[in-house]
């Protein structure tokens, strides 16, 4: 089995596992009481990788929004089901960075992002306890994303996936294959959450994705060879394989064009507006209650 897939399994369990803890026999009873919130995301999308080497990079950022289900387990432990959709974007020429400028990429890649958490509160809250007003959170999970970076030629945007431009399937790179699209990642991070009143509460945080791909910028490892790629991919995947002003002048297969070694990342940040859909809650998370207030 793919070691990745192997470690995903795991943490899977162990999120299912830890969210099962301080659900007791008594909570387990009242699961009717067990609060559930809705919301809608907006925020901002940012990513980590060969164009750009912070997340925390804001200059290069881009709009994203979402919906998201809380299902409230107790005043600390919650579980959620979202789905968020954003553009993640850098270009070399922007860069601080010699080596980028002179290679003079870009690309743009839209996401659409499903992502299963756990989320632990500091303190105790649910929108639909009264006693609940302010808590620090954090959340891991796993999530299904889809990605497709795109460069721009003459006002048109090209998918760059089904042009191999780093010579994925071509006879002379037997070895690179073409980067699946849809893939499994690991989402973590933190934030706030605020009681607005007695329906609504607001949520800010910021959530990475660890990814198992270097390619959500369509940039890895070395450059392939503009010949072949014109003769077997054609000449769109050679012009878009070598942007730089040298690859204009001169040949330069094998040359490096990314770092394989450093997969991406991606990341949304934002606040979600909530509304609680009940009335009543549970608290029955005895190992934290009464402590943390």
């Amino acid at each position: 089995m793919d070691p990745q897939r192997q470690i995903l399994k795991k943490a899977f369990l162990v999120f299912h596992l830890t969210g099962l803890i301080c659900v007791t026999p008594v909570g387990i009873g009242k699961l009717w009481a067990q609060s559930k919130e809705v919301g809608v995301f907006l925020g901002v999308a940012t990513y980590k990788g060969d164009l750009q080497k912070s997340l925390f990079d804001y200059g290069q950022s881009n709009p994203a929004i979402g919906v998201m289900f809380r299902h409230s387990l107790n005043n600390h432990w919650s579980q959620r089901l979202a789905l968020n959709y954003g553009t993640i974007s850098a270009s070399d020429s922007k860069s601080g960075d010699d080596f980028n400028k002179t290679r003079n990429l870009s690309f743009r890649s839209r996401i659409l992002d499903l992502h299963y958490l756990f989320e632990f509160n500091f303190y105790p809250y649910q929108i639909a306890n009264p006693e609940s007003f302010f808590t620090p959170f954090i959340f891991a999970g796993l999530n299904l994303y889809n990605f497709n970076p795109q460069a721009e030629v003459g006002g048109e945007w090209y998918d760059l996936q089904p042009l191999g431009t780093e010579g994925q399937g071509t006879s002379l790179y037997p070895d690179r294959k073409k980067y699946k699209r849809l893939q499994i990642g690991v989402p973590f991070g933190g934030g706030f959450k605020f009681k607005l009143s007695r329906r609504f509460g607001v949520t800010l945080e910021a959530g990475a994705r660890k990814t198992y791909t270097d390619y959500l910028d369509d940039v890895s490892t070395t450059y392939a060879s503009k010949a072949v790629l014109a003769n077997e991919n054609g000449e769109l995947s050679a012009f878009l394989s070598d942007r730089s002003n040298s690859g204009q002048t001169q040949d330069n297969t094998n040359r490096q064009r990314g770092n394989a070694s450093d997969n991406d990342w991606y990341m949304f940040t934002g606040f979600s507006l909530n509304y609680t859909l009940s009335k009543k809650y549970t608290d029955n998370c005895k190992p934290f209650r009464g402590k943390l207030r």
